[in-house]
C-alpha cells in the first residue's frame, strides 16, 4: 500500500505541475470603446467634400488646414476643427442660407487611416467614417491568412492597443491621425498552441506514472 501511496503522491504532483504549466499568462487587450453615434471630429488633414444642391458652383473639396480651417466657395475660410460632421452641415447650411434660398448642404469627410500587418495591401487609406472595420480590411485587399480568424487591433499613437469588432463602423471609434489598425492572422497552430502544449504535458505525465508503476511493481 505504501508503494501505491507514493505513486499516487508522485502522480498528483506531476498533474499539478502540468496544470500550472498550461496556465500561461496572456496579455489581455481591452475591446475598443465604441459609440452608437458617430464620434469623429474634424481635425487637421481631413478632407471635406461639400455639395450645395442646385448650386454646383458652390460645391467644393477642402482639406482642414493646420490652423483648423476649411475653405468654402462663397463664404471663405471657416473654423471647422473639432466639429462633428452633423455640426458642420448645420453651420454651413446657416451660412449658405444667406447666399441662396433654402440652401441644402451635403458634407462628407474623409480621413487617412493606416492599416498594416498580415494584409495584402498595407498602407494609408482615405476612408469614409461610415465604413466598417471589415470594410477597411477589404479595401486593403483582405487578410493574407484565413481572413475569418484575423485578429484586428487598434494601435493608438501613444502605444495603447484595443481589440476591434469587425462590424463596428469607424465613425463609432476614437480614431485620429497617427492611429493604425493592425491585422494579424490567428493561425490554426497559434489558436491551438495551448491545447497542443497541454496534450504533450499530459502525455509526459502519463508516461512518467506508467514508468513508476513498472518500477515499483518489479
Amino acid at each position: 500500500m505504501t508503494a501505491f501511496r507514493q505513486i499516487g503522491i508522485v502522480a498528483l504532483a506531476a498533474v499539478s505541475i502540468a496544470a500550472c504549466a498550461t496556465r500561461r499568462p496572456e496579455t489581455q487587450i481591452p475591446e475598443a470603446p465604441h459609440s452608437i453615434v458617430p464620434v469623429w471630429r474634424l481635425e487637421t488633414g481631413d478632407l471635406i467634400t461639400t455639395k450645395i444642391y442646385r448650386e454646383p458652383d458652390l460645391s467644393s473639396q477642402t482639406t482642414v488646414s493646420q490652423n483648423g480651417e476649411g475653405y468654402f466657395p462663397g463664404i471663405g475660410r471657416v473654423k471647422v476643427s473639432g466639429l462633428t460632421l452633423d455640426s458642420l452641415q448645420l453651420d454651413l447650411t446657416a451660412r449658405y442660407d444667406k447666399l441662396v434660398i433654402d440652401a441644402a448642404v451635403d458634407a462628407v469627410m474623409m480621413r487617412d487611416v493606416i492599416i498594416y500587418g498580415q494584409i495584402r495591401s498595407p498602407g494609408v487609406y482615405s476612408v469614409d467614417p461610415s465604413l466598417t472595420v471589415l470594410g477597411l480590411v477589404a479595401k486593403a485587399g483582405g487578410a493574407t491568412g484565413s481572413g475569418k480568424t484575423a485578429l484586428l487591433t487598434l494601435v493608438k499613437g501613444d502605444g495603447r492597443q484595443y481589440r476591434l469588432t469587425r462590424e463596428v463602423r469607424l465613425s463609432a471609434l476614437d480614431i485620429v491621425h497617427g492611429d493604425a489598425i493592425f491585422v494579424q492572422d490567428e493561425s490554426f497552430l497559434g489558436r491551438n498552441s495551448a491545447t497542443f502544449g497541454s496534450v504533450a504535458l499530459i502525455s509526459t505525465v502519463a508516461l512518467s506514472v506508467v514508468s513508476l508503476l513498472i518500477l515499483f511493481l518489479k
